[in-house]
């Protein structure tokens, strides 16, 4: 074991399962090499970065039986010996999870969510819960990316005070950073597949329901959870290990196969050839100033639909949202994400086996945030909690019905659903900062993967509260391809040959410095 700011391969911030696994299987390092470097690294830079709310004090431990296992002879599959952040709104029997608010520190579920039981039977070390934008992004329109009342600010890592963007903020930070091999993300409009193209990773939002939500803060109807890793090939090792049928999360009851793919086997460098991806135009106007598609970054998507061309990939113009402007004045996916986000308060805190704050429901929750100093009210304002606890109650009723089927009809006929038959195409392809709102709807699978950087002389832009950047030189952006419901397989495929032929990923490094590395 050696420290060298040289960064020797494999280093911490550039470590891929390939070569996680190769130094494993030459001895160059163990698990447990690998944790207390990662275990340091979070000592060195988690008070700036803020990517981690809380490590894991059994991480040593889960190394030391990973290690044993190995030199007896058990390898568990590929993922034996990796570490991972989750999400603060994953659960596990050890840990806060508190969904980046003060009123569930202390409050005990009793047992790991059903996807974290998942990775850990794959052979993942758990190395703690990471930071994030709290309740999601849902506390108010203006809360600010990436901070949380019990963990702080968040910060992005390739500009000084950079917004991380997404609310699985931390997970993707901490990635970036090398904390951990990967991190689990949660994401109903961005989370996921937003915070990684800030961090310059690979991020995958699966279709709703491929995943299990047990014991996960996030909408059942909406909300997925998925994986932040430095490439597409580490997110389709993962995405093996954890989809799937579980009895605890009746959304999985729509799985279309018995048998969970291997995701990794549609990784082909030739993946693109006959591929037909359609652009759907209207979108690309996004939804300023928050989807706000700049030059710079449509110059980069016209240029990677020629590197598509080029890779055999037929590219198929004007393959529109019939209902995009519907869905951007529409009041039916509010009143449907404020229900959802209001009866999954009153259900996660009515399971929990500790309760200390004795929080039952979001008008519960509302008053605690406003009266307790942590949660810094009225600086940080609640308006998205206070909507919620006004959402509609009867959600067995026909105005809910209603909004609930318009809702899916905007995403479907009206959005991914509709463009993917109407020109027989195999997935939709746009930039990533104007993807998520149409998929989002209705729950439709995304996988973002790096495109490029913001060039020197950017305009420095900040957020609304003018307290972190949201554009600046050197921000990495991204490239999204959207999918019909459970075509996973296929976005893997066509998601790794484009990461394949253009390894943006592999052109810039955060400029958060860190010493951890393991020597070969």
């Amino acid at each position: 074991m050696a420290w060298s700011r040289r960064y020797n391969t494999p280093a911490v911030q550039d470590m891929t399962l390939d070569d996680l696994q190769r130094g494993y299987e030459s001895r160059r390092f163990t698990c447990s090499d690998l944790v207390r470097v990662q275990l340091a690294c979070i000592r060195e830079v988690n008070d700036k970065a803020k990517a981690v709310a809380e490590i894991d004090p059994t991480a040593t431990e889960q190394a030391e039986v990973l290690d044993l296992e190995r030199a007896t002879g058990k390898i568990r599959g590929p993922l034996h010996g990796a570490t991972i952040l989750l999400k603060n709104q994953i659960a596990t029997y050890n840990l806060n999870n508190t969904c980046g608010s003060t009123a569930l520190l202390g409050a005990k579920t009793g047992r790991d969510a059903a996807v974290v039981k998942k990775l850990r039977d794959s052979g993942i070390v758990i190395m703690g819960k990471a930071n994030m934008t709290q309740w999601g992004s849902n506390r108010d329109p203006e809360q600010g990316n990436g901070w949380s009342a019990d963990a702080g600010q968040a910060l992005g890592v390739y500009f000084e005070n950079q917004d991380p963007w997404g609310s699985s903020s931390g997970s993707a930070t901490g990635t970036a950073l090398g904390l951990a091999f990967a991190a689990l993300g949660t994401e109903v409009e961005g989370s996921i597949i937003c915070a990684a193209e800030r961090s310059n990773l690979c991020g995958l939002k699966p279709t709703v329901g491929l995943v299990t939500r047990d014991l996960v803060m996030v909408s059942p109807r909406l909300g997925s959870v998925g994986t932040l890793t430095r490439c597409v090939k580490d997110a389709a090792e993962i995405l093996t290990a954890i989809a799937g049928p579980c009895k605890l999360d009746p959304g999985t009851r729509n799985i279309p196969f018995s048998t969970v793919p291997d995701y990794a086997a549609s990784c082909q460098a030739g993946g693109l050839r006959q591929a037909r991806i359609g652009v759907p135009t209207n979108a690309l106007r996004g939804s300023p100033p928050m989807a706000e598609l700049l030059p710079v970054v449509k110059e980069a998507f016209n240029r990677a639909l020629r590197i598509l061309q080029s890779c055999g990939a037929i590219i198929i113009h004007d393959t529109d949202f019939t209902e995009f402007d519907e869905v951007l004045k529409s009041k039916s996916p509010d009143v449907v994400k404020s229900s959802d986000f209001k009866h999954m308060i009153t259900e996660y805190f009515g399971n929990l086996v500790e309760n200390p704050s004795g929080i039952r429901n979001a008008a519960d929750l509302v008053r605690y945030t406003q009266d307790d100093p942590r949660e810094a009210y009225p600086s940080r304002p609640t308006r998205g909690l206070e909507k919620a606890a006004m959402a509609m109650e009867e959600r067995e009723s026909e105005a809910f019905a209603a909004a609930v089927e318009y809702t899916q009809y905007l995403a479907d006929e009206g959005g991914v659903g509709g463009a993917l038959r109407r020109h027989a195409v195999d997935v939709l392809i746009l930039p990533t900062c104007v993807a998520p709102m149409v998929p989002a709807l209705g729950g439709y699978p995304m996988i973002s993967v790096p495109l490029g950087f913001y060039p020197e002389g950017t305009e420095v832009k900040w957020n609304v509260r003018h307290d972190l950047v949201q554009c600046a030189p050197g921000l990495p952006f991204g490239l999204t391809f959207i999918g019909g419901l459970f075509s996973e397989e296929k976005l893997i495929k066509f998601a790794y040959a484009f990461e394949h032929a253009t390894q943006v990923w592999r052109q810039q490094r955060p400029r958060i410095n860190i010493s951890g590395c393991l020597s070969p």
